[in-house]
């Protein structure tokens, strides 16, 4: 038995004849475990086999020494990409979203020529518009459910002293922030945020990753080692290749390298405890912008919430922070502001409720993230795509839990009035390309989780980002005019079963759009209630008449988006695969508020 352990253990000459191209090799040669989670799973007296009873001290010395060296070999190796599948860069899934988008927006044309179907072609639209506010309600609901659970958060004492721990397990945090060209200084602010956490020093790691393109990296990566090296645990900067195989340019592929090397940094580390089997060592990856202000508590929150669950619940669940875009959000044109409202809105009334997908920050064990394979380099959304790529690995619903801790994210940003509509417009098309390309990845990978799972999750991936997003703006114009005229034009006369004229349908529309703008002042009070909760102190300083023309144009900004989002889609089934990139948005005028006056900047 010796004699077999001795030849499963590579001599000291093997290990220095190893290359980085050899690495693959020599793992399969010693039957290295592919992957070594933060958490062993540990076997009762009852689980064990019998023969391990007999296991000598020397044997068990011999494994020792033969984890260390499979956690060296590992730590030689560098990510050098993957090999892309196969795939059709036009004829993709993504042409069904397309085509169900476009069906939807021309049944104003084409309902009203269908015989029998004309005769109610306004109840049609008349329904369609009671849905739409009826889930707007719902969407209300959850986001004052939301506002009042931070809120009172704020109040509220973590206690993590007074968990119950039996287990003895140590968490730690690897906090992850990809970086390309935007400003060190706005780099910095957000790690600050980090910086000052509870017990940062104790059990963060923070982790920047910059690309290989990203200009000065050296300089950049010195300054920030001897500022933040002494103020976390650890502290890591990478650089991310150009040109791996498999990777496209974006975060997706930036932090699944920087991730990797991490982790093998940390597991190679003799003074860091994650690969120690005497102890249980639990690390929470987040992942993060580089414009973003973290809660004062994220961390504690998050550990609190994690010791409420099972550990069968922990191995599926990613935690997010409901997300406001108000850094210098009172400096912003009118589509800037609202858009950013809109989507703190819409992340506390859909996304993290209905389980949709995360947004720019959040947390997931490291053992998840390692059996969902680190972050898809060949996508762009690394948001978008996490929670199906973690349902695949776990083959069940991955479930999305709220940290009560509010954390702050920078608006797309530009040095003059055209120059943000032209960041904002190319945010919102890189945002649409994205969820495209992702309804392909979980078009083909349907059958690979249970059949009610991805039902559920098409449903609510369609109706947000095809319906709330693309569609319901640009119909609630089309259809109260298109509708009417159709039915003239093929002599039915504008009445319905119910409705008897045009008159009485155009009434019950303005009324719909009335009721539409008090549901947009609400998106407004829910950034006001939650602005005491705001990380260091930050407030939206918009005055009183600029609210009011923001939220008039409210309307006009979502109509903007839809047609934004139409053309969006429309590039993404003409050109395919080759529009997916993720081009990095201008940062600059949020490393300090932009000046009250400017010449070039129009103050609505």
């Amino acid at each position: 038995m010796i004699s077999n352990l001795d030849n499963d253990i590579p001599t000291i000459e093997e290990l220095s004849e190893v290359h980085i191209a050899d690495i693959h090799h020599i793992e399969k040669k010693h039957e290295m475990r592919p992957k070594a989670y933060s958490l062993p799973e540990r076997r009762t007296a009852q689980q064990q086999p019998q023969g391990s009873k007999k296991r000598s001290r020397f044997g068990t010395i011999k494994q020792s020494v033969k984890r260390q060296i499979s956690g060296s070999i590992r730590s030689i190796g560098a990510y050098a990409g993957r090999i892309a599948k196969p795939a059709n860069a036009y004829f993709r899934w993504n042409l069904l979203f397309t085509f169900l988008i476009f069906l939807f927006i021309s049944s104003a044309i084409w309902i009203p020529c269908i015989p029998a179907v004309n005769d109610f072609a306004l109840e049609i639209v008349t329904i369609i518009s009671i849905i739409l506010h009826c889930l707007w309600i719902i969407a209300i609901i959850n986001a004052l459910r939301y506002t009042w659970r931070l809120r009172r958060f704020a109040s509220h004492e973590i206690r993590l002293d007074l968990v119950k721990n039996e287990a003895g397990i140590k968490m730690k945090h690897l906090v992850g922030l990809c970086v390309y060209k935007e400003p060190l200084d706005l780099l910095m602010d957000t790690i600050d945020s980090i910086a000052s956490q509870p017990n940062a020093k104790e059990k963060i790691t923070c982790l920047v990753g910059m690309e290989g393109g990203t200009p000065d990296k050296e300089e950049k990566k010195r300054i920030l080692d001897d500022k933040y090296g002494p103020q976390f645990e650890r502290f890591i900067v990478t650089f991310h290749p150009r040109g791996l195989p498999g990777d496209i340019p974006g975060k997706c592929s930036n932090f699944n390298y920087a991730a990797r090397t991490a982790v093998k940094i940390l597991r190679a580390d003799k003074n860091y405890p994650l690969e120690e089997y005497d102890n249980n060592v639990e690390l929470i990856v987040t992942t993060g912008d580089c414009d973003s202000v973290f809660g004062d508590r994220y961390f504690d929150a998050l550990e609190e919430d994690y010791w409420k669950l099972s550990p069968k619940q922990r191995s599926y669940t990613v935690w997010q922070s409901p997300l406001f875009y108000c850094i210098n959000l009172d400096q912003s044109p009118f589509f800037v502001r609202v858009t950013g409202l809109l989507r703190a809105f819409f992340m506390m009334g859909y996304l993290i409720p209905w389980n949709i997908n995360t947004m720019s920050i959040f947390s997931l064990t490291l053992k998840l993230l390692e059996e969902g394979e680190y972050t898809h380099p060949g996508y762009q959304m690394d948001d978008i795509i996490a929670l199906i790529r973690w349902s695949l690995a776990v083959r069940r619903k991955c479930v999305i839990r709220a940290i009560p801790v509010a954390t702050l994210s920078g608006p797309t940003s530009g040095k003059n009035y055209v120059d943000e509509w032209y960041e904002w417009a190319r945010q919102i098309r890189r945002w649409t390309i994205g969820a495209a390309e992702v309804f392909h990845y979980f078009a083909i990978k349907f059958f690979r989780l249970p059949v009610s799972v991805s039902i559920s999750f098409a449903a609510k991936f369609v109706f947000y980002y095809g319906f709330l997003l693309c569609i319901a703006s640009v119909y609630t114009i089309i259809a109260p005019l298109v509708t009417p005229a159709m039915l003239n034009a093929v002599d039915h006369g504008v009445h319905g079963l119910v409705i008897p004229n045009n008159k009485c349908f155009m009434i019950i529309m303005f009324g719909f759009l009335g009721l539409q703008y008090i549901w947009f002042f609400v998106v407004f009070l829910v950034n006001y209630l939650c602005q005491p909760v705001f990380p260091r102190q930050t407030k939206d300083k918009t005055g009183f008449i600029r609210n009011i023309f923001h939220w008039l144009m409210t309307w006009p900004t979502l109509v903007m988006y839809c047609c934004v989002e139409l053309v969006a889609f429309l590039e993404v089934t003409v050109r395919g695969k080759s529009v997916c990139s993720h081009n990095a948005s201008k940062k600059d005028n949020l490393v300090a508020p932009v000046p009250s006056k400017q010449p070039d900047r129009m103050e609505v």
